[in-house]
This record gives C-alpha cells, sequence and structure tokens, in this order.
C-alpha cells in the first residue's frame, strides 16, 4: 500500500519517477534549515522523531549527503515520511524505520544524528537508552522544544561537548540547534548554570534569546511569589537563573 510502514521498519512505496519531480523544492521553516545547516558533507544521517522526513529529503536532494535514516516512534508521521519520500523519487535513498528512540538504529549504521522537535528531557531519555551516541563517534545535532538546561546538564554528566549552539528565530520565538560530540569528561552541573551554554554567547542572536528567557524567569518568579502555596526550592532555582542570565547579557554587552 502506498505510504504504509510495516514492523520490520521499511516503508513499501510505489515507484514515481525522479524526473517529474526535480523541479518540486522541499520547504524548511528556519528552524529545519537552521538544522540542516549543521550536518557536514557526506554524512551517514540518522533522523529521529523524523516526521515528515524533510531533513533527509532535502539533502539528499542536495547530494549533502551519503545515506539517511528516518526513524519515528509513530506510524502516521512515517507514513508520512513515506509520502514525502516517493514525492521527490527518494524512495531507495532513505530508510524507513518505526520504533522508539534509537532503538531502530545501529551504532555503524550513521556517524550524524539529528534529534529535533521534542522535549529536552524526551531526547536526554533517548541519549540514555542508547549510551554509544555519545561515544565521541557520533555528532549529535539536538533541538529541544522545551527543557533546554535540563538536556545540557545531562549531557554535562555523561561527557557531551556542546560544540556550537546555533540560534535561529521563526515567528516571535528563538530555537536552540545544539551541535554535540560525545567522549567529553563528565561534569556535574546545577540546573541553572545550564540556562545557558558558552557555545550559544557566539552567536549574533544571543542577546535577543537572553533577553527572552529573562523575562521568562522573571514572570515565573513573580507568579511563584504570589502563590497561595509556598514552593521556597523552586523559587530559588529561578532566582539563581536570572542572575546566571543577567551576568551573561553584561558580558555580552561589555564585548
Amino acid at each position: 500500500m502506498r505510504g504504509r510502514v510495516d514492523a520490520s521498519g521499511v516503508g513499501p512505496f510505489c515507484a514515481k519517477g525522479r524526473d517529474s519531480m526535480q523541479n518540486n523544492r522541499v520547504h524548511l521553516t528556519p528552524r529545519l534549515r537552521t538544522i540542516m545547516e549543521q550536518v557536514p558533507a557526506g554524512a551517514h544521517l540518522a533522523d529521529i522523531g523524523t516526521d515528515h522526513a524533510l531533513i533527509p529529503t532535502a539533502l539528499l536532494r542536495q547530494g549533502r549527503i551519503t545515506s539517511a535514516i528516518a526513524s519515528d516512534i509513530r506510524t502516521g508521521p512515517l507514513n508520512s515520511a513515506a509520502r514525502t519520500a516517493e514525492q521527490f523519487g527518494l524512495e531507495a535513498d532513505i530508510s524507513l524505520r518505526l520504533g522508539p528512540g534509537l532503538s531502530t538504529v545501529q551504532p555503524e549504521e550513521c556517524d550524524t544524528i539529528v534529534i529535533a522537535g521534542m522535549g529536552g528531557e524526551t531526547i536526554a531519555q533517548i541519549l540514555d537508552e542508547a549510551p554509544w551516541a555519545l561515544d565521541g563517534k557520533h555528532l549529535l545535532l539536538l533541538q529541544a522544544m522545551t527543557a533546554q538546561p535540563q538536556l545540557r546538564q545531562y549531557l554535562a554528566a555523561h561527557g557531551g561537548a556542546v560544540r556550537r549552539e546555533v540560534l535561529c528565530r521563526e515567528g516571535q520565538r528563538i530555537y536552540t540547534v545544539m551541535v554535540v560530540r560525545g567522549g567529553a569528561g563528565c561534569a556535574s552541573q546545577t540546573l541553572s548554570d545550564c540556562c545557558i551554554s558558552e557555545a550559544m554567547l557566539r552567536d549574533p542572536l544571543a542577546e535577543a534569546y537572553l533577553a527572552k528567557q529573562l523575562a521568562r524567569e522573571r514572570s515565573i518568579c513573580a507568579s511563584l511569589e504570589k502563590a497561595r502555596v509556598q514552593k521556597p526550592e523552586e523559587l530559588a532555582l529561578h532566582r539563581e537563573t536570572i542572575q546566571v542570565l543577567c551576568a551573561a547579557a553584561d558580558r555580552l554587552r561589555k564585548e
């Protein structure tokens, strides 16, 4: 059946010629484009939580990667990925996998891993269930929609060095893309210290990102201070986070 993905993780497709699709463009949002730009040339890519497989499709059409795995835990998104592959004549080039996290991928099948569009704690759980991803042999491109400090804290504790952290603006939001390589020394960091990374401060959007985070943290603190049930530990954490963000903003203004 068209776009159907079976339990083996490989989806059969109806054949369609490449020539009729060669003028079609893959539409990428600024967030997806920023992730794609971090993928090294010639990579063997695994896109986890691939949804429509837009990143591997765009990279294959540009001839920038050698191979592509598109994996998702749900059949619906993987069927969408199958339709994208069919639309652009890439049925034979994208290996579709059905299953949770990195359980569908063998370490030797990829050297670059994209995990994007999900919460930071979910990304950390995926990495925790596949320790080989942080062995230093794989480049990780991580884009967390929420809980970025928790993800940075996990990476620091498990030897994941954030080599770069690229920011991009999409509408009213500023997203972060972490470029991570494992094999570094493990470090224990507080959650407030992980609200930003040193790598992020080199990005042109860093000042705007810090301003947004400061506004958010101050709003949370104001709500906690007014709450009928007091949560002193949570309030202290957000106050510490504000101090870290203010110090980083001061550094940027002085540079």
